[in-house]
């Protein structure tokens, strides 16, 4: 049978949780928290202890505001050295303990703990038991030691001016705690539901009960970057449309940045990922692309759609993952077909994400001559596509250059000029043929 080694404790509570509590979720593994405290306090200097707080808490950022004037805050120490049975047995030397085995129990003075054995004197008989530490269920010990602590805990020096309860605001930033969005997306042919959620991941050491939740996007210099400088969902996350209505998020600009709000309270248990809607799905027009950039290998497929309410999205998509799916005809299946990157977009922003690379679109470029006359080198090259779908496609030839320095000539397709490094062919493909283009490249040095 598994032994279970316990430890009897007085402990006193100082402190009690008066108010709603508010988290704040930045994307960056930082959070924000506050609560109200109720003390109850003496008139006079005092220490007060407070618990429940994360194991990861910032403790420089710790603000400690009480409500009263007449409660004046001296000092704060963060205690992190937690009580274990081996520290705790340390303190114990020479003190009493009671020890129980399935058999028969043993008490006296601890006179030796080397974490496999207990040593206990009996002051009556003066007789050493030696007790090992496996036989043991339970240690009895007469109370804690006042400056040992069993979770992290605050402890704060205040004066009071007369006896009574205090309310204090109590804010501190933690690391530990982040969220991330993720987007789910069905193709149709010219539009695809989408689909959005957050996941938040919690590894504070802390649990958040009934809290008002805020999630904040953007890029926030946070503490873990300072001192840097100084030294997906599955399918069977895609709703159905005819669900009951989920928690939602209410969305709005804050500062420079995005903030989400929920519109109910929510619980945040320590060692968890909890997943929340975060917008109602959505039906968005989209189109497929597909490009080649000149001297690569592989035709990249691009889906492109604009961020606007008269394309049928038009709300601020905080960085995340975008999954993307297709449904199978044949058997009405719906098939995973690649997955990108979104970054912070704001509205009414045109949007590229690419999923993969064409299996039946091949594309080779070939270089017919390059020749260099004084500070003018001239490079010729062939670009063949070959287009094995059932359909027509249209193949986005892309070709980056070092700059306003190079042009380009005698091109067999008409071209544009996309930015100072980029030009770009657009070739249309009939199914099943193969077409080629030419041009030559000119750069000035």
């Amino acid at each position: 049978m598994k032994k279970l080694l316990m430890i009897s404790l007085l402990c006193i509570l100082n402190v009690s949780v008066y108010a709603n509590d508010f988290l704040t979720i930045y994307n960056q593994n930082q959070a924000m928290f506050k609560t109200s405290v109720e003390l109850d306090l003496k008139r006079g200097t005092q220490y007060i202890s407070f618990e429940n707080i994360p194991t990861t808490i910032i403790t420089e950022s710790v603000t400690f505001l009480p409500r009263n004037r007449n409660v004046q805050l001296f000092s704060q120490n963060f205690e992190y050295d937690l009580a274990n049975t081996q520290k705790m047995m340390q303190r114990y030397l020479n003190k009493f303990v009671r020890l129980t085995t399935d058999t028969e129990q043993f008490f006296g003075t601890l006179v030796f703990f080397d974490y496999g054995n207990y040593g206990l004197l009996n002051a009556t008989t003066n007789e050493l038991n030696i007790v090992n530490t496996s036989k043991v269920n339970s240690v009895q010990l007469s109370e804690m030691p006042t400056d040992f602590y069993s979770k992290p805990t605050l402890r704060w020096q205040l004066n009071a001016d007369r006896d009574g309860k205090y309310v204090a605001d109590l804010t501190y930033l933690m690391s530990g705690i982040e969220w991330r969005a993720t987007y789910n997306v069905v193709l149709g042919k010219n539009d695809f539901t989408f689909n959005s959620w957050v996941t938040i991941n919690n590894r504070s050491g802390k649990d958040y009960k009934n809290v008002n939740l805020k999630l904040i996007a953007g890029d926030v210099a946070t503490h873990q970057q300072q001192w840097a400088r100084n030294g997906a969902m599955g399918m069977d996350m895609m709703m159905s449309r005819n669900a009951e209505p989920a928690p939602s998020f209410e969305e709005r600009e804050f500062s420079d940045l995005r903030i989400y709000t929920l519109d109910q309270l929510a619980d945040i248990d320590d060692f968890q990922e909890k997943q929340l809607s975060l917008y109602p799905i959505k039906t968005v027009q989209y189109t497929r692309k597909y490009q080649y950039r000149v001297l690569g290998r592989d035709v990249d497929v691009l889906i492109a759609f604009k961020n606007s309410t008269q394309n049928g999205l038009g709300v601020a998509l905080p960085r995340g993952n975008v999954n993307f799916y297709e449904i199978d005809e044949k058997d009405n299946t719906q098939q995973f077909v690649g997955v990108a990157r979104l970054n912070n977009t704001s509205l009414n922003q045109d949007i590229e994400l690419r999923i993969g690379s064409a299996f039946d679109i091949i594309a080779e470029t070939k270089t017919l001559s390059s020749q260099t006359t004084g500070r003018t080198r001239e490079s010729e090259y062939e670009v063949t596509l070959i287009n094995n779908k059932s359909e027509s496609v249209e193949v986005e030839v892309q070709r980056f250059v070092g700059g306003s320095n190079f042009e380009i000539l005698n091109p067999s397709v008409p071209f544009e000029r996309k930015d100072a490094f980029t030009f770009v062919f657009k070739v249309q493909i009939p199914a099943g043929k193969t077409e080629k283009i030419t041009f030559l490249e000119r750069m000035n040095m």
